[in-house]
């Protein structure tokens, strides 16, 4: 939402926007097929967790304090490797620990809450550009960001997604019943 707006007023051209999208896109999707690959001989939680708050707040403040490309291009690459793991990691927490019975309610009330609070971040973004300037909405952005993404970090029900069906789980289960 503030990314177009920094690249308007500071970078000035919208291939670079379409260039920043791509090597997220990019990044996300190779992240994604590397845990995929990998993703089993680490704890869920602690990978996530870091994921996470690589992802959030590391663009907003390098756009906030940068006029040009290159860092901006880097920040958003390592960002979509870390988003990568992101999405494996939670739809395997939601299909271990949701009823089959409940499953599709579950997933399609989180999908309908997603879509619902997704405009009010753009509403949100360009009130605060408006009334205190892009830096500032950056930066403001990226710290509610870190806020929210601290929660696996703080609160301990985070932890749990290590638990139960997870391969760790598994062998640490299979370790202990020889």
């Amino acid at each position: 939402m503030l990314l177009p707006v920094h690249v308007r007023e500071e970078l000035g051209c919208s291939v670079e926007l379409g260039l920043l999208e791509a090597a997220f896109g990019v990044c996300a999707l190779t992240g994604a097929l590397v845990y995929g690959v990998v993703g089993s001989r680490f704890r869920r939680w602690p990978v996530f967790t870091i994921a996470l708050l690589i992802v959030g707040l590391p663009r907003f403040v390098v756009a906030a304090f940068t006029d040009t490309f290159a860092p901006l291009a880097l920040t958003m690459a390592v960002e979509g490797l870390a988003c990568g793991v992101l999405n494996p990691i939670m739809a395997t927490v939601t299909y271990e620990t949701v009823p089959e019975e409940l499953r599709s309610r579950v997933l399609s009330a989180t999908t309908a809450s997603f879509q619902l609070v997704t405009p009010l971040g753009a509403l949100t973004a360009g009130f605060l550009v408006n009334s205190v300037g892009l830096s500032f909405a950056l930066l403001a952005t990226g710290g509610v960001y870190l806020l929210a993404t601290l929660c696996p970090a703080i609160f301990p029900a985070w932890r749990r997604m290590d638990s139960a069906g997870s391969p760790k789980a598994a062998a640490n289960r299979l370790e202990r019943a020889r």
